[in-house]
């Protein structure tokens, strides 16, 4: 997702959509194409263009497109709420800080035992 300008809250949903195609779609081509770029081996704008995502992409706006406008007014205003709801709730979800994972070994419980990390990497002596 690096080609892409994005937020650190947009690449976060970004990959929270991408891990659910790529585990959940009915669509494998979807399915495929999410694999490639959670791996590196395509970049998401790529996947966007190509040509298996733009066809099951076509079908399913179609669909949609149908069925939102054989709504009533008042579902398509409740389904507008919902919506924007579930936006302002995904937003607050991926501002929220994530906690950094710690790469240092936990501490014992009994602070005498600790040691001291000492260097893997040891200089040669000449």
């Amino acid at each position: 997702m690096a080609d892409l300008a994005l937020s650190p809250a947009h690449k976060a949903a970004a990959r929270k959509q991408l891990d659910l195609l790529a585990e959940q779609t009915r669509h494998p081509e979807l399915r495929d194409l999410a694999r490639d770029v959670l791996s590196g081996r395509m970049n998401l704008r790529g996947a966007l263009v190509d040509p298996r995502a733009t066809a099951v992409l076509d079908e399913q706006v179609g669909r949609f497109s149908a069925w939102y406008h054989e709504l009533s007014v008042d579902d398509r205003a409740e389904h507008e709420r919902r919506a924007e709801q579930f936006a302002e709730d995904a937003g607050r979800e991926t501002a929220a800080p994530a906690q950094p994972k710690s790469r240092a070994r936990p501490r014992p419980d009994n602070e005498d035992e600790w040691e001291e990390p000492r260097p893997i990497l040891r200089k040669r002596r000449r």
